[in-house]
C-alpha cells in the first residue's frame, strides 16, 4: 500500500468511526435520580392531568445524534411504547409527593371532580426536552406548570428549566441517559421546591395567589 492509499484508507476509517455510531435511532430510558428531600412538607390534594407536548422539534424524538463533523445522522427517542408526556407527568407527580401532597391521576381524577371535592388541577406544557451532541452531550428541558380550579381559572404559574452538559467519550447510550437523568433530576428538584413554597400552597388553601 503506497502513502496515498494509506491516507485515503485512514480517512475512510475515520469517517466510519465518526459517523457510524450516529446513524439510526437510539432508544433510551428517561429516568431521574432520587429527589432532594423537602423537610417542611405541605398537605393537600392535587389533581394532576397528563402534560402536553408543545415542543417545536419532531415530537417522536427527544434528541439528535451527529457525526464527528456535526452532521445530524440519527435521532434519540424514548423506549418503545413509552410516551414522553406520560413519563414526565409521572415524574412531576413525584415532585408533588416529595413536597407532601396527595396526587390524583387518571380515572381517579375524573371521579374526584364528579364527587365535587375541592381540588386544584395542575397541568404542564413541555416546551423543551432535547438532547444534542458535538464533542460533548447536552440536554435542555423546560416545562410550564399551571394550577387552576375546576372552572379553569388560573391561580398559579411557574416555568421550570434545567440543562446539563457532559463530556462525550464514545457516544454510548449510557452517556445519553446520564445527561438526561441529571437534567431531569435538576428540574424535578426545582419543581419540588416550588410546590413546597407558600405561593403554591396558598393556591390550594384559598384558591388565590
Amino acid at each position: 500500500m503506497n502513502k496515498r492509499s494509506f491516507v485515503l484508507f485512514g480517512v475512510l476509517l475515520l469517517c466510519l468511526v465518526l459517523g457510524g455510531c450516529a446513524a439510526g435511532v437510539t432508544r433510551v430510558k428517561v429516568e431521574h435520580d432520587p429527589l432532594s428531600k423537602i423537610e417542611a412538607k405541605k398537605q393537600g390534594t392535587v389533581l394532576l392531568r397528563e402534560f402536553k407536548d408543545i415542543r417545536s422539534q419532531d415530537r417522536q424524538y427527544i434528541g439528535n445524534k451527529r457525526n464527528g463533523f456535526g452532521m445530524v445522522l440519527g435521532h434519540i427517542a424514548t423506549e418503545e411504547n413509552v410516551k414522553l408526556t406520560e413519563v414526565l407527568t409521572g415524574y412531576f407527580a413525584d415532585s408533588l409527593r416529595e413536597a407532601g401532597y396527595k396526587v390524583i391521576q387518571g380515572q381517579n381524577a375524573n371521579e374526584t371532580q364528579a364527587q365535587g371535592k375541592p381540588v386544584i388541577i395542575v397541568e404542564g406544557e413541555i416546551f423543551d426536552f432535547w438532547l444534542d451532541l458535538y464533542m460533548a452531550v447536552w440536554h435542555y428541558m423546560g416545562v410550564k406548570l399551571t394550577a387552576k380550579n375546576p372552572d379553569g381559572k388560573v391561580f398559579w404559574e411557574k416555568t421550570i428549566k434545567a440543562e446539563q452538559k457532559n463530556v462525550l467519550w464514545v457516544g454510548a447510550t449510557s452517556e445519553y441517559e446520564r445527561v438526561i437523568r441529571q437534567s431531569l433530576t435538576q428540574a424535578l428538584d426545582k419543581a419540588s421546591l416550588e410546590f413546597a413554597a407558600e405561593p403554591f400552597y396558598r393556591t390550594l388553601e384559598s384558591g388565590r395567589l
